[in-house]
């Protein structure tokens, strides 16, 4: 088999920017059985080239070595697919540059079945003992690499620099690269811990053996690339979780998986992409044709559900890709290209207000440290990212509140928001106290729910106006809300399925309801009837309290709300939000299900706001689906401006819209949104 010559690739700008410049992607599967013999052979380079080209793709990840360990070009290093006869990957290329189509290629990392095989003491071991596969025994699934492996990683290098030699590609992407939990217990892995003065026993050492292994080959592969072409984009999957910001050196730019039908769910990419877009890096938000999740042969969304996914990734401020996996014969599937250029060609006419676009985010979800109540109940746990469950549920609250909002740091400059929350739980040390009081000094506001910044019996967090007395015994609970905190509620007491603690108001705060007692907990020695025990005592201790810019919120709210979706919780969270802040960038007379995100423009000068008009189905078992999408009309919004717009136009068509200003806030109405829409407001 030849190599195939390739023309140079033009692209001269760094990796980032090229990232940050592509917005429709494509992230082409071939993960192709030894088994199949026919790859290829209905391949036509033109048929490729002119399916992506009008489908208006301008970037595609192509494969070098897939999970089954098998290569698609001349390889030295690896393997040939015994099945393929020419050299895929170059006529991919090739056609892809005549077009203009970026190409990153794509090399599986920790899964290769080949090697599986052919080296059985390169499998990872269980704790039990058992390889590492995906599945039980007897069931289809790939076995997963130890990567504390110096012959295997050799391996990857060296194909790594024949794709870059040979083929002049913009980038790779590096796949499955997560670290299993708690980690390999391979003979080599014990030597290692051992050498390194590690506890082979001990589990959150064997986590720190895992991300010090994964930190060395993936600098390694990324000083190997960075020597050969410098400008190449660079992605390790499996690593994206708020802890990346301490591997940001091996990344050029931000991918988020997230296939909403696979598994992911649709709440899954907004939440995520607001602590990946603070990141230093371009965001590229990654979803697929598949009716179901990846290879899923057959499956193809509707047109509605992709232009709906479409806007939930451009409203995030990133860049779309779509990923779809190519017939073992070399054919693209006409009909999904039809469905993803429906959705590119709509990206296409909205990139002029999308490019250099920054989310006008007014309040930060901290996400705080220490939380142990937390540990494994991570949203999205491994390969899939993680977020505590409570920071996830504030994500989803303020999605459907339509605040805008970031998932921060600890470290983060604070100057840029007006609020910070601080959901549930976690540890406030003394260099975040000292930012926290700092930024209400300047006028911010804060608001804290439950545990968090408890330590010692004692909140941490500055100016929070209760003093803990203890946590509440009944769980669940009731709240009587109250006046204030009921508002557009039957009086009622309310269940609360979590926790709650017991406070007293500092002097001069201001309480909000009460804490209602059940009459006992329910256990197999007493319970009454179904389900919990009905409430009995109203207590002396508040549901909320405030006092000026800071409040306090006495239950687990935010987890509660992402896992029982009572929209009490919501409605909570937003009167006592509406106390500490009482301008939010944006009002809006919509259904709660529509996210309404607002980005800012520098060049040229202008808030962009996105619409996004979420109708999903759940009325079967697995899937969350959109068959169609029905339009939304005569949406009242209004975006505080501060002055009078030069213009306000619906965006990409330029159709104006009137409006008038009341106050600080810019009021219009939107006559129509079925997907995604944009209103522009110039000047400001």
């Amino acid at each position: 088999m030849r190599i195939k010559k390739v023309s140079k690739s033009p692209v001269t700008c760094l990796g980032p920017e090229l990232v940050s410049s592509r917005f429709r992607q494509i992230h082409l599967d071939f993960h192709t059985s030894e088994l199949i013999p026919d790859v290829g052979v209905d391949f036509d380079a033109d048929t490729f080239g002119d399916i992506l080209d009008k489908a208006r793709v301008n970037w595609i990840t192509l494969f070098a070595k897939c999970h089954h360990g098998m290569s698609y070009y001349p390889t030295r290093a690896g393997t040939i697919h015994p099945g393929l006869k020419f050299d895929i990957l170059g006529e991919q290329i090739e056609a892809c540059r005549k077009r203009g189509i970026v190409t990153p290629a794509y090399i599986s990392v920790r899964v290769d079945e080949h090697n599986a095989k052919v080296h059985h003491d390169w499998i990872g071991h269980l704790k039990d003992g058992k390889y590492w596969k995906w599945g039980e025994t007897l069931t289809p699934g790939w076995y997963n690499h130890c990567m504390n492996n110096p012959a295997y990683v050799d391996e990857l290098e060296a194909q790594a620099v024949e794709v870059l030699k040979w083929y002049d590609v913009e980038g790779l992407f590096f796949d499955m690269c997560y670290c299993p939990d708690p980690g390999c217990y391979c003979p080599r892995c014990y030597d290692s811990m051992k050498r390194r003065g590690l506890d082979f026993s001990n589990d959150e050492d064997h986590r720190k053996h895992e991300f010090l292994i994964t930190r060395e080959y993936t600098q390694r592969l990324a000083k190997t690339i960075r020597k050969i072409k410098k400008n190449a984009t660079i992605f390790f999957n499996g690593r994206m979780r708020p802890g990346i910001t301490e591997e940001l050196d091996v990344f050029t730019h931000i991918e988020i998986e997230a296939l909403p039908t696979g598994g992911w769910g649709y709440a899954f990419f907004p939440i995520h992409a607001r602590y990946g877009r603070v990141l230093p890096r371009p965001l590229q938000g990654m979803t697929a044709r598949f009716h179901k999740s990846w290879a899923d042969f057959g499956g193809l969304k509707t047109a509605d559900q992709m232009m709906f996914e479409a806007g939930t990734i451009l409203s995030a401020g990133a860049v779309m890709n779509v990923g779809d996996q190519c017939h073992p014969r070399g054919v693209l599937d006409k009909g999904a290209y039809e469905v993803i250029g429906t959705a590119f060609k709509h990206v296409e006419q909205c990139e002029p207000w999308c490019i250099g676009a920054k989310a006008a985010a007014e309040i930060g979800v901290m996400m705080l440290p220490g939380a142990p109540e937390e540990a494994g109940k991570a949203v999205g746990a491994g390969h899939m990212g993680g977020l505590p469950e409570s920071v996830d549920g504030a994500g989803r609250m303020l999605l459907e509140l339509k605040q805008q909002f970031n998932l921060i740091y600890p470290d983060t400059d604070l100057n840029d928001y007006k609020v910070v929350i601080l959901p549930d739980s976690g540890v406030v040390d003394a260099t975040l106290q000292k930012a926290l009081k700092a930024f209400i000094g300047k006028g911010g506001a804060v608001l804290a729910s439950y545990k968090a910044s408890l330590q010692d019996g004692k909140f941490y967090c500055p100016g929070l106006p209760v003093r803990y007395r203890g946590e509440n015994p009944s769980t669940p609970c009731y709240l009587d809300l109250g006046k204030t905190l009921g508002t557009g509620w039957p009086h009622s007491k309310f269940i609360f399925y979590e926790g709650s603690t017991f406070v007293k108001p500092v002097k001069g705060a201001v309480a909000q309801g009460r804490l209602v007692s059940s009459y006992f907990n329910r256990t197999y020695e007493h319970f009454c009837s179904h389900n919990q025990t009905p409430y009995d005592k109203v207590t002396t201790c508040p549901v909320a309290v405030v006092s000026g810019r800071v409040a306090y919120i006495s239950a687990e709210v935010f987890k509660a709300y992402r896992s029982h979706a009572y929209s009490l919780y919501k409605s909570l969270v937003e009167r006592v939000l509406e106390q500490v802040f009482t301008q939010p960038l944006v009002k809006a007379h919509a259904p709660s299900a529509m996210e309404i995100s607002v980005n800012r423009q520098a060049k040229p000068k202008r808030l962009v706001a996105h619409l996004v008009n979420f109708q999903p189905q759940r009325r079967h078992i697995n899937v969350e689906w959109i068959e169609e999408l029905y339009p939304v009309r005569d949406i009242s919004l209004a975006v505080r401006t501060g002055k009078p717009p030069r213009s306000v136009y619906l965006a990409p068509s330029g159709d104006a819209l009137s409006f008038i200003m009341k106050g600080e806030y810019c009021h219009l109405v939107v006559p129509e949104v079925k997907a995604h829409m944009m209103i522009a407001f110039e000047g400001i």
